[in-house]
């Protein structure tokens, strides 16, 4: 009865804000006077948010209490003799729990959040914003729980699809039009590499269950033990190309180097749209899967060097891009696709727990951040270049102090979350480099980025909330009431301290016993050869801790007090990051002048040379057509004559080929 009970809870969990959705949209579909206003789409979508986590905290109890792992729900796709085994599935486990609480929590406190910000100027479209966050929340909360790889791949594309259409919310504004195409084709090119894998993982071991008899897992690493020969190759060199394949999805939808340049754009969508992008949905979603087929990619050394190179880069490559970034929510778009490097490098170092418990406490104090900063946009009336703030800490107390406790979280300042899970993720680096040499490259990376985060993080508090105002906005400025406080004190109580669930210096370990985090780590080491003798925590945690003070200490004595933009940036290096390293430029070059230019000569080539020879064709069967129809006049007379006619000519041919004449 208690398990059945545990099912159908997690079950409602994604279902509820499907729900929702479905009865928003039939209401816009209704007649005007009929039809859902912006105060009942609220209610519902917000409603359903909070309803999937109620359920979420009853599932993540139920799984602490009864170490439950299994498939609560198992549907068959296709049921025939023959026919391949798939089949719809809800797979609860302490990961799914988990991070079901993780992306419900974040989302109800966002569509509080979005009561102030959305209906501050009584927007329009209300039903179709609070339609697509409901979408969203229930496609995020279906694929935590998916049971298998394809049903992964389609709730993925379906949070692609969510947030197109929020990052394009404001779609008659061309800025916000552009950044959602470019977020839906940039993550698009990631994910046919997705879909080559997944398609590829059938053909190899015929099945994509995460779970239960003959999983993937199972299946990929008896093939690997047995030597078998896979797609005509051997196993772990499939299993390698496999894993390479879905990290090409992953890198798309959490903007690793270099499909990064999309999730800069999309901060033209709504602040509270951006919050939960970065904390909870899209972003979180390619870290998550790489943690949910941990023990497919653990089988193969190879990609997880590949894993943890593409988080250190990325990590460090971010964090100098956000030093010199001017817009608020800049800043915080190149901090997540840094603070998702670091855990896509533990993940590749096989630190299981500590990519985990990261991806954890990002996701409450990046929903604190940018909530703060969709906080301070609105009381300055839309003003997000931080040289046009300053001051606000004595107009918006409750901001500030919530800021200030998710910048000290993101700077990895001790003792808030950030510090135990950043610390956590490199120590898990540096414990494996000491057998795996490659590991050293991203662990500087990653340890380099510790200081370069904590100084551009302070910029932003120093800029926004230090000196004098720079505007008569920032001089004016109010804060907000009950839906601004609520989600900010409760997301700041995050992030001051939820890094204690597993603070490994102190000797607590919950969350690595939650997950089985010791299990994993034998699989990694048992697989690819890491070990976990080294334990050098207390010298890492201080070194770590060190450089964000040194970092943040720099950038607070540089900025707190500046008036105007400093001139310190008209140097090369500067330009070369405000230009992003050209890396959108030269995207943009590929598309437009590379593929845009082949494609031109291509449809020339296709309407000239072959549709002119097959037009041509025609053309001569036409003409030749028309100039016969012409004979055909209905007099027998005329018919008689061209006989006659045809006669005369023959016999004249035959006489001149004979020698007649």
């Amino acid at each position: 009865m208690a398990e059945q009970a545990l099912a159908t809870a997690a079950l409602l969990i994604p279902v509820v804000p499907f729900v929702a959705f479905a009865v928003i949209l039939l209401g816009g579909l209704l007649p005007k006077e009929r039809g859902f206003g912006g105060a009942t789409s609220t209610v519902l979508s917000t409603a359903s948010a909070g309803v999937s986590f109620a359920l979420s905290v009853y599932v993540l109890l139920r799984v602490q209490a009864t170490d439950a792992s299994f498939v609560a729900v198992r549907t068959a796709w296709v049921e025939a003799t023959g026919a391949p085994d798939l089949h719809f599935g809800v797979l609860v486990d302490p990961l799914s729990a988990l991070m079901a609480v993780i992306v419900s929590l974040v989302a109800f406190l966002v569509h509080v959040f979005s009561k102030y910000y959305m209906n501050d100027e009584g927007e329009n479209g209300l039903p179709r914003y609070y339609g697509a966050m409901a979408l969203f929340t229930g496609s995020m909360l279906a694929f935590v729980f998916s049971s298998n790889l394809l049903m992964s791949f389609i709730f993925f594309e379906l949070v692609g699809l969510c947030s197109y259409l929020l990052i394009g919310f404001w779609y008659e504004t061309p800025s916000a039009a552009s950044a959602a195409k470019k977020a839906f084709l940039v993550t698009r090119f990631g994910d046919y590499f997705f879909l080559v894998g997944v398609a590829g993982v059938f053909a190899a071991f015929g099945t994509f269950a995460y779970h239960g008899d003959g999983s993937l897992f199972d299946t990929a690493a008896s093939a690997i033990e047995g030597n078998v020969s896979v797609l005509g190759v051997g196993a772990e060199m499939a299993v390698t190309a496999l894993a390479l394949l879905v990290l090409g999805g992953v890198i798309g939808k959490s903007a690793q180097f270099p499909l990064h340049t999309w999730l800069p754009d999309a901060m033209e969508g709504p602040t509270p749209v951006s919050a939960l992008i970065h904390a909870a949905t899209m972003v979180a979603a390619g870290v998550y899967l790489v943690a949910r087929l941990f023990e497919f990619y653990a089988l193969s050394p190879t990609a997880l060097l590949v894993v943890a190179y593409v988080g250190g880069f990325t990590a460090l490559f971010a964090a100098t891009m956000a030093l010199v970034m001017d817009d608020i929510k800049q800043v915080l778009a190149y901090s997540t696709i840094s603070q998702y490097g670091y855990m896509m490098l533990a993940l590749g170092a096989g630190g299981y727990t500590a990519a985990v418990f990261h991806l954890t406490n990002h996701a409450f104090f990046k929903a604190l951040l940018f909530l703060g900063a969709g906080s301070v946009i609105i009381a300055t009336h839309h003003k997000q270049d931080m040289w046009e703030l300053g001051g606000l800490r004595r107009r918006m107390p409750v901001t500030y102090w919530t800021f200030l406790a998710g910048a000290l979280a993101l700077a990895g300042i001790a003792p808030f979350s950030g510090f135990w899970s950043k610390d956590e993720a490199l120590l898990a680096v540096l414990r494996n480099a000491v057998n795996e040499p490659l590991l050293w490259v991203p662990f500087g990376l990653g340890l380099v980025a510790v200081v370069v985060t904590g100084f551009y993080t302070f910029r932003m508090v120093a800029l926004t909330f230090h000196g004098e105002p720079r505007s008569e906005e920032a001089r004016e400025a109010e804060e907000g009431g009950f839906a601004v406080y609520t989600p900010l004190v409760a997301l700041g109580a995050l992030a001051v301290f939820a890094g204690f669930i597993n603070a490994v210096p102190l000797g607590i370990h919950a969350l690595k016993t939650f997950l089985g985090g010791e299990t994993f780590a034998e699989y990694a080491a048992e697989t690819v050869g890491y070990v976990g003798e080294f334990e050098p925590s207390t010298a890492l945690s201080v070194t770590a801790l060190a450089l964000a003070v040194a970092g943040s200490v720099a950038a607070f004595r540089l900025y707190a007090g500046a008036d105007e933009p400093l001139r310190h940036r008209d140097g090369a290096t500067a330009r070369v990051l405000e230009k992003k390293y050209y890396v959108d430029a030269f995207q943009v070059w590929l598309a437009e002048d590379v593929t845009y230019g082949l494609s031109k000569r291509l449809s020339l080539f296709d309407i000239d040379i072959l549709d002119g020879v097959v037009n041509g064709t025609s053309r001569v069967s036409l003409g030749s057509g028309e100039a016969v129809r012409r004979i055909q006049t209905g007099v027998v007379s005329h018919y008689a004559a061209v006989i006659a006619l045809g006669v005369v000519g023959l016999v004249a041919l035959v006489g001149l080929v004979g020698g007649w004449f």
